[in-house]
């Protein structure tokens, strides 16, 4: 008896010792024992448990689970509706590519092919809205553009959240940006040539989404700075929280292999094995599963999420024991906040839903719209050419395959954003038209227009109030980028799109099949000055056209827009506009009283553990392509998420006295216990029969000798860890009283899994930064990207060797071999899909 006493009790004192409430293990790599990974089978993972479940493998979903699984004892899941994309390798990877044959384009599978409903003010038709539907999400089909907005708008973001229990303002959104960013300088000759002004103090350095610039660029784009400045317009780095103003912007690539760096290949692709993290493809979350149960404050408690490939098809679900969060992006969070019966209730209940929670979820939806003005120049080269010679893709292809150089390398990086004083003429004259804007009138007519809850409406005023003031500063109101695929040979596009609509719009669903899409109304040019803004900034990038350079390379307007004014102009540029794939706002980050969604802790009102972590928390429009500002949400979200759930060590006992630890339980995948209502409860334990205590009790006294010395000896090698981890690595310690001096509570959590790993074989090595991150929480960086591209996956598929049958390996080259291609799907005109240049 006194061997299994022993062995009990040294059973009991494990999990004290490296329970998941202990934040730290020094030797974290030896339980990597096996490889997890990617899958589309839904076996693996059905009826089972994990600690935190994301809804969504895009942008924000992918960045938030490599994060949140850098601790091995906590399991994490994504369920992405998507494939893996390794069947569009080049579509993905190369960005040229990627913008000729874009993965956008009508019927394909790695869009959700949504469409607005008809826009009565902008042309009265439906617009495409296309929305990435593949792992890495938009960030895989987008343009690439790597930029942030104006510091007074992250500021507004913090003003519409007073007093709130977490900032989110220009400091902490540029921290966390520059988190997530590894930024890489143009090479000296190209700088020069094309007027390049960068500043990389403002950007980051090892973070695990490389921003660069492309190797090729057309030539005439050198003209783009100079005629900016003959306009007034500065150049500078547009990351210095002043948006006002020109540069070529960096790109999302790799400059060393000059491919595309999107959230997959950024911060699951360079990880070693991690048997904590799932990702399933090809399944959609239908809805959040609630059991009825509320935690004591009234908030209801979810305890999984449902999801299938198809409607019609089998249903599967699985556990959460401590979160839900959504990263479906502005559409599908949304969307499955309300088939879960949390949304307007004014939607759900003529659906027959159930509304557990009311919530103005799918107001208060914003879109940048944008459109093309196109222009005739002397002899040049152009992307229209490119794109319609099979020979010249075939032969670039190959340029690109053996030296990662050439015209499949480019994509647009010429970009600038004006005031709203530069397009009225003056300062005195924005003042002057921004003053005048009836606020109230405009707040009514959205309110009639969507039915505003009252919530709704006091934050619209809100919000009006600082979008008037940005309107009389100097924060870029139009953005306009350069795209050398002209109309035709010997032609260019000016593309300008608005950054602060007055306009609200809205997504609700229309069924409870998961499998329908929501109706999608963003009601571009419906009230205030937003057309007038477009028009306005139309007749300035016409002057643009003639400004510097221009003036001896630009030979005049092309197309139907020649020689319109006035109203004309208006309804040209509104019927032209669409998308400029920024939308935002259906699960808006702002308290309740004011048509919050979320909480700055980015939980859903009501709720008790779910959240909301992408693109469609942000409360208000910033200027700039939001792709770094949903990777500085991400990276913020994850501190968020450790603060709320994995507690520090406490610093060593100066005393005898023994240490408590309420301990939660982790149920593995395979436990499909409901742990997450037992953590929003936390009920006493209870207690044992009086016979039990009778046989325990003289059990220990037999035993007592040997269970304290194994105890003993149990404590020391856990000090002398401790000391050894500490060493190594640091611990933050806050809110704990320092011993003597000996620890600091400041230092941030520091990496504590299997990014920190040394050799791992057959794993080319990379280096990463082994400081703390900036953030309060932090973690390592990621580690920085080399060579690798899309294929490169060390995070490939799930192990055949090391998991049941039915998984695979994916390949282990890090690098691709790229078929050459054939026709360019019969894509010949910038009409047959005029958003690829955009994200």
């Amino acid at each position: 008896m006194l061997p299994t006493l022993a062995l009990a009790a040294l059973a009991a004192a494990v999990p004290v010792l490296g329970s998941k409430d202990d934040a730290f293990n020094s030797h974290m790599h030896r339980d990597i024992i096996r490889r997890a990974g990617i899958t589309s089978d839904v076996t693996q993972v059905s009826g089972k448990a994990f600690d935190f479940i994301i809804a969504g493998g895009g942008l924000a979903g992918l960045a938030l689970a490599g994060r949140l699984s850098e601790y091995s004892n906590q399991t994490v899941l994504v369920i992405e509706a998507g494939s893996d994309g390794s069947d569009y390798a080049n579509n993905i990877d190369i960005p040229g590519y990627s913008y000729i044959n874009s993965l956008t384009r009508p019927n394909m599978p790695t869009d959700w092919q949504y469409q607005t409903v008809s826009q009565a003010s902008a042309g009265g038709v439906q617009k495409r809205w296309p929305r990435g539907k593949l792992l890495g999400g938009s960030a895989a089909v987008n343009g690439l553009f790597w930029c942030r907005g104006d510091s007074g708008e992250y500021d507004d973001w913090a003003a519409l959240n007073p007093g709130a229990n977490q900032t989110w303002n220009w400091a902490e959104m540029q921290k966390y940006i520059n988190k997530a960013e590894q930024f890489h300088a143009p090479p000296q000759a190209q700088a020069t040539q094309f007027n390049m002004k960068y500043d990389a103090s403002v950007h980051g350095t090892s973070g695990p989404i490389q921003a660069g610039f492309s190797q090729y660029i057309y030539p005439f784009t050198s003209n783009w700075i100079p005629a900016w400045n003959a306009m007034g317009l500065p150049a500078h780095d547009l990351a210095d929280g002043s948006t006002r103003g020109v540069m070529i912007t960096p790109s999302t690539l790799n400059p060393t292999n000059q491919s595309r760096v999107d959230s997959k290949i950024g911060y699951i692709d360079p990880l070693p094995p991690r048997a904590n993290l799932f990702i399933l493809t090809g399944q959609q979350v239908t809805g959040i599963v609630f059991n009825g149960t509320k935690d004591a404050s009234g908030n209801v408690v979810a305890s999984g999420v449902s999801f299938s490939a198809g409607s019609g098809q089998t249903v599967y679900s699985v556990q959460a024991n401590k979160e839900v969060i959504l990263s479906g992006g502005v559409v599908g969070s949304a969307q499955i906040l309300q088939l879960s019966g949390i949304g307007p209730q004014t939607v759900l209940q003529p659906l027959g839903i159930n509304t557990l929670v009311d919530l103005p979820v799918g107001h208060n939806l914003q879109d940048h719209a944008s459109y093309t003005l196109y222009f005739n120049t002397q002899q040049i080269d152009n992307w229209q050419q490119f794109a319609n010679n099979a020979g010249a893709q075939a032969q670039a292809l190959t340029e690109w395959q053996q030296s990662s150089t050439g015209l499949w390398t480019y994509v647009n990086e010429a970009v600038g954003y004006i005031s709203y004083a530069d397009m009225m003429g003056s300062n005195a004259s924005a003042a002057t038209a921004a003053q005048a804007l009836n606020l109230q009138d405009m707040a009514n007519q959205v309110t009639q227009m969507h039915n505003l809850p009252t919530s709704v409406q006091a934050g619209l005023a809100e919000q009006y109030k600082l979008l008037q003031s940005r309107l009389q500063d100097n924060t870029g109101q139009l953005e306009i980028i350069l795209t050398m695929w002209g109309s035709g040979p010997n032609n260019i596009g000016i593309q300008m799109g608005i950054q602060h609509p007055f306009s609200r719009g809205t997504i609700f669903i229309n069924s409870k099949d998961a499998f329908t899409a929501p109706t999608i109304d963003p009601s571009y040019f419906s009230v205030g000055p937003d057309a007038q803004i477009l028009t306005a900034g139309s007749e300035w990038v016409r002057n643009l056209a003639k400004a510097g350079p221009f003036a001896q390379q630009i030979t005049g307007e092309s197309g139907a827009s020649v020689g319109l004014t006035g109203q004309a102009l208006t309804t040209y540029a509104t019927t032209q506009a669409g998308t400029e794939f920024h939308p935002l706002g259906t699960c808006s980050m702002l308290p309740r009283a004011q048509g919050g969604v979320v909480d700055t802790n980015l939980l859903v009102y009501g709720t008790n553990n779910v959240r909301v972590v992408d693109a469609s928390i942000m409360p208000l429009q910033v200027s700039a392509h939001l792709m770094a500002s949903t990777y500085g949400i991400a990276e913020k979200a994850a501190d968020i998420i450790k603060q709320a759930h994995w507690k520090p060590p406490p610093p060593p006992q100066s005393s005898t006295a023994a240490t408590t630890t309420e301990q939660e339980s982790t149920a593995v995948p395979g436990q499909a216990t409901d742990s997450a209502v037992a953590n929003a409860e936390r009920p006493a334990s209870k207690g044992l029969s009086s016979t039990a205590k009778l046989g325990i009790g003289i059990g220990v006294g037999v035993g007592v000798g040997l269970l304290l010395a194994i105890l003993a000896f149990l404590c020391c090698c856990r000090r002398k860890n401790q000391k050894k981890a500490s060493d190594e690595k640091g611990w933050y310690a806050q809110g704990q009283t320092q011993d003597n001096g000996a620890w600091d509570t400041g230092a941030a959590y520091r990496e504590q899994d299997s990014f920190a790993m040394g050799d791992v074989p057959g794993r080319p090595q990379r280096p990463f930064s082994t400081a703390p991150s900036i953030s309060t929480m932090a973690t390592h960086d990621l580690p920085g990207q080399g060579t690798i591209s899309r294929s490169g996956s060390e995070y490939g598929n799930l192990g055949a060797g090391d998991l049941p049958p039915g998984a695979s390996h994916g390949t282990d080259s890090p690098y691709r071999d790229y078929p050459t291609p054939g026709q360019n799907s019969g894509i010949s005109t910038p009409q047959g899909y005029p958003q690829q240049y955009r994200d």
